[in-house]
């Protein structure tokens, strides 16, 4: 009897709202969604971890509202390309901050090749030109290719 009133007192104990509210910290948003992109990839459900995981690095770089919508959209590509190359939907938090950077180093780097570039490109769609670019990242697939997997 005191084993299932222990038991029904622990279920009463109010516990950390899951949800957020209008005066939740930046921090809890990025953490809120962090857990839900580990939840979306567990549950393979991939577009919507991949979008989870793209927004935390976002809000976490503070960039959720920056009006370079050219950057958003290239950071957004990229950073799904770089999570489905991996073969496996998952990221720590050093590992997304480090692609965060390397990406707002290569799209810095593209725009100023892009002003200098004697060719005329048309700025104003430059969405198609990002979609192609492939970079670089740092994958670690060995000789055979494993299996892909979510979550």
């Amino acid at each position: 009897m005191e084993a299932q009133r222990e038991q029904n007192t622990q279920l009463m104990k109010q516990m950390d709202c899951v949800f957020l509210s209008a005066e939740s910290s930046l921090e809890q948003i990025w953490r809120h969604f962090y857990t839900l992109a580990h939840l979306f990839a567990k549950s393979q459900d991939l577009a919507s971890s991949l979008n989870c995981f793209i927004d935390v690095f976002l809000i976490r770089g503070n960039e959720m509202h920056n009006p370079d919508k050219d950057w958003l959209d290239f950071f957004r590509r990229q950073f799904a390309m770089y999570l489905m190359g991996k073969r496996r939907i998952t990221c720590s938090l050093s590992e997304g901050d480090m692609i965060h950077d390397f990406l707002k180093m290569e799209y810095e780097m593209l725009k100023e090749e892009l002003e200098q570039s004697e060719l005329p490109f048309s700025r104003e769609n430059l969405s198609q030109w990002f979609a192609s670019i492939e970079l670089d990242f740092p994958w670690l697939v060995g000789d055979f290719e494993p299996k892909w997997s979510v979550g």
